[in-house]
């Protein structure tokens, strides 16, 4: 993994809400990510909860994308790789936090027609609240404008509020104009990627992906960090049962099983 970023690099996040490296992964460490999400995909699929994140959703949403959640529980291989101290590191350093705990991952296959993912951004739906809420997403195919590639709108990540998050579901690519309409002015970036590529994405940031119209699925691969010290809003969103039962709003989401410590820089160990 390349895992070494420059204060430029780290200035253009801070300024635009994301950051794309294109050597993440060389050759080799490309087909083991590939081929653990793979193998971790396929387990997923046979359980009985399948879509558990997809339930009640209309038939528009069904087919913006496949995602499997928190294939870290499941498969030791994905949890030796995004576990990684150097990744959290990585993420810690970028979104200006003392340390990282992993909140989920998830496997987003956009499949051949895959319907546009809307505009939207990621903060307002997390169980905290946070300026350094960071995700970072790995391209396992080349993504590109054709197959479904990532959009950003830059900059909206310093105007955007932790209440309006936008819509998944059938109301238009833009539906988040309608709470925002002077994003409708930006130009979008299309973060065409070659596969092993990653992007590191603000929680507070304005991004979407196209549809895909090729005859191939578009595979991504994707972890959600939250700052060492977020504390708990009160929404459950992705928290198992059993946190959500435990926590009252303010407490400090520390569960280490559940959402597990990746790298601190105050005490430099992972529970990894």
């Amino acid at each position: 993994m390349n895992t070494h970023v420059t204060s430029e690099q780290i200035e253009f996040y801070r300024e635009n809400g994301f950051l794309v490296i294109d050597d993440f992964l060389n050759g080799a460490e490309l087909s083991s990510w590939q081929d653990a999400v793979d193998e971790a995909v396929a387990q997923f699929m046979k359980r009985d909860d399948t879509y558990h994140n997809q339930k009640g959703k209309d038939n528009y949403y069904k087919n913006v994308f496949v995602q499997c959640v928190n294939l870290w529980k499941t498969s030791e291989k994905i949890k030796q790789l995004i576990l990684d101290p150097e990744l959290g590191r990585l993420a810690a350093d970028i979104a200006g936090t003392s340390g990282v705990r992993l909140y989920h991952d998830h496997a987003m296959v956009k499949q051949p027609w895959a319907n546009p993912t809307n505009f939207h951004v990621d903060n307002p739906y997390d169980p905290f609240y946070s300026h350094q809420a960071i995700m970072f997403w790995i391209a396992l195919d080349d993504t590109t404008v054709q197959n479904g590639c990532l959009y950003f709108l830059p900059g909206t990540h310093k105007t955007s509020n932790f209440e309006i998050g936008g819509i998944l579901g059938q109301t238009g690519v833009g539906e988040l104009f309608r709470e925002y309409p002077e994003w409708a002015e930006i130009e979008p970036y299309a973060a065409e990627m070659k596969a092993g590529a990653g992007v590191f994405i603000s929680g507070m940031v304005a991004h979407a992906a196209g549809p895909n119209m090729t005859t191939h699925p578009r595979r991504a691969f994707a972890m959600l960090f939250m700052p060492e010290d977020a504390t708990f809003n009160g929404k459950k969103s992705a928290l198992p049962d059993e946190v959500f039962a435990k926590l009252k709003t303010g407490d400090v989401l520390a569960d280490d099983e559940h959402l597990p410590l990746v790298f601190s820089h105050s005490s430099n160990v992972s529970l990894t």
